[in-house]
């Protein structure tokens, strides 16, 4: 499956630079290889991101590029390579397994964006499927590597849940949660809290799917608001 969309969040905060604003990323790049009957690769991440800087700290916990000023800020996104395996249970009913994930550094954290950190997550995953619904998720840890401080790390309760009902031939309803908890009472700049509440529509016709979401951020890195819009398509097969 390869998928390709764009994403829009509303008055997002990015601690470790200092700035806050609305932030825009396209193309959003999905793209997962079934690499055995129970076994799913996954890489994601945006190619570009645009932030409208709307707010500034005078003092930042990094020196950020000259280029940093009132207006814009651009950067490549920090993709994700993943890899999910569920090799208990059936297609139906319940099944379990793990999630090992790790964010790559492809950002300069000096534009303000990202973090240019090596983040891992091992977590276990869960599913369980009926006719008509699936509720998958996975629960663990976040390592943290901390931008600001050498050789440091923040460990924080990382977990995703979403609820999918089957609605008709072509449509897919869904909502969902994600984020994760720092288990610091006072987080290194740059590895805080994130939380989204999220609803999605999806149309499939064939091996092309569209999809919309419309999610609200629970924290205040995660933003006020965040749209969503794509389109994937299956490459081997009509699943």
């Amino acid at each position: 499956m390869i998928g390709v969309g764009f994403t829009r969040t509303t008055n997002a905060a990015f601690p470790l630079a200092g700035l806050g604003g609305d932030l825009d990323a396209f193309p959003v790049l999905h793209a997962a290889w079934a690499i055995g009957p129970h076994a799913v690769l996954e890489l994601k991440g945006a190619a570009r991101k645009v932030l409208s800087i709307e707010a500034r700290d005078p003092a930042p916990a990094i020196e950020l590029d000259p280029s940093v000023r009132d207006g814009t800020t651009r950067d490549v996104g920090d993709f994700e390579l993943a890899v999910s395996i569920a090799p208990l249970g059936g297609p139906t009913g319940f099944s379990a397994g793990g999630h090992l994930g790790v964010k790559l550094p492809n950002s300069d954290e000096t534009k303000g964006i990202g973090t240019n950190t090596t983040d891992v997550t091992i977590a276990a995953l869960f599913s369980w499927v009926s006719a008509r619904w699936r509720a998958t998720g996975w629960f663990g840890v976040g390592i943290l590597e901390v931008p600001a401080e050498p050789f440091e790390q923040n460990d924080a309760f990382a977990y995703a849940f979403e609820a999918l009902w089957d609605a008709a031939p072509s449509w897919r309803l869904s909502v969902g949660t994600r984020g994760r908890s720092s288990t610091r009472s006072v987080s290194p700049p740059g590895t805080g809290d994130l939380g989204e509440l999220r609803a999605t529509v999806e149309w499939k016709r064939g091996p092309v799917a569209i999809d919309a979401a419309l999610g609200h951020g629970t924290t205040e890195m995660s933003g006020d608001w965040n749209i969503r819009a794509g389109v994937a398509w299956t490459l081997a097969g009509n699943r």
